[in-house]
C-alpha cells in the first residue's frame, strides 16, 4: 500500500526531493547567513509584487480550496482540512520551542554591517523564525491536491496529465516558499523545514485515508450542490 502510494505521487516527491537537495547543498556550502544573501540578492518590483501574492496564497490558499472543495468532493475537504490541521501543529510546536530569529534580527545581531533588501509594504517580522509556518502550509495544500489529482476519476487514464499537474502543484508550493526568503521573513532552512512537514504531514494523512479505506465510505462523497446536501 505505501509503495502504491508513492509511486503514484513519485514526479511531485522528486521534485520535493530535489528542492530540499538543493537548499541544503548551499547551506552546507554557504553557511546560513550568506546563503540567505546568495537567495535574496535580485529584487525587482515585479518580482516584489508577485512574492507578495504567493505569500498570500500559501497563508490562505488552503481555506479557500477546502470550502470549494465542500461543492465537489467532501472527502477532498477533509484531506485538506486534516494535512493542514497536522502541519500546523507541528510547526507551531516546533517554531515556539525553538523560538528562532528571523532574518532581520539576526543580521542585527551577527552581521550588522549587512543591510537586507526589504519589500516595501510588508512587516517583517523579528522571532519564531524556524519553521517557515507559510511553506509548510504551502506543501500540505500541494501534496493534499496532489491527492486530489491522483484520485481523480476524469484523470485515472491519463498519466501525462496527472504528472503535469503534480509538477504544477509543486512549483507553486516551492513559489510559496521561496516568497519567505525573498521577503526576508525567513531563511531557507526554515522553509526546507517547512517543506518536510507539510509534505509529510498531508502524506500521511492521505496514506491514513487509502488505509482505513475512507475513500468507500458514503460520506466521502457527499457535495454541497447550492442548498443542499447531496450523495
Amino acid at each position: 500500500m505505501i509503495r502504491k502510494t508513492l509511486f503514484r505521487i513519485l514526479p511531485f516527491l522528486l521534485l520535493t526531493i530535489l528542492f530540499v537537495a538543493g537548499l541544503t547543498i548551499t547551506l552546507c556550502l554557504y553557511g546560513k547567513g550568506e546563503q540567505h544573501l546568495l537567495l535574496n540578492t535580485f529584487h525587482a518590483p515585479l518580482l516584489d509584487r508577485l512574492m507578495r501574492v504567493m505569500s498570500a496564497v500559501a497563508e490562505y490558499g488552503v481555506y479557500v480550496l477546502a470550502v470549494v472543495f465542500l461543492f465537489r468532493k467532501a472527502g477532498y475537504s477533509a484531506v485538506l482540512a486534516a494535512g493542514s490541521l497536522l502541519s500546523t501543529v507541528v510547526a507551531q510546536v516546533v517554531k515556539h520551542s525553538v523560538n528562532a530569529l528571523r532574518p532581520l534580527s539576526w543580521f542585527a545581531q551577527n552581521m550588522p554591517e549587512v543591510e537586507l533588501t526589504l519589500v516595501e509594504g510588508v512587516q517583517v517580522h523579528s522571532y519564531l523564525s524556524f519553521p517557515s509556518g507559510h511553506t509548510t502550509a504551502a506543501f500540505a495544500l500541494a501534496m493534499a491536491l496532489v491527492y486530489v489529482v491522483e484520485t481523480s476519476d476524469r484523470l485515472k487514464e491519463k498519466p501525462q496529465a496527472r504528472a503535469a499537474w503534480q509538477c504544477a502543484l509543486f512549483l507553486l508550493a516551492a513559489l510559496c516558499g521561496y516568497s519567505r526568503i525573498y521577503l526576508s521573513q525567513h531563511f531557507a532552512l526554515d522553509v526546507l523545514t517547512g517543506c518536510l512537514i507539510g509534505t509529510l504531514s498531508s502524506l500521511f494523512v492521505c496514506w491514513l485515508a487509502d488505509r482505513l479505506g475512507l475513500t468507500k465510505q458514503s460520506w466521502w462523497q457527499w457535495r454541497i450542490c447550492f442548498s443542499k446536501v447531496q450523495r
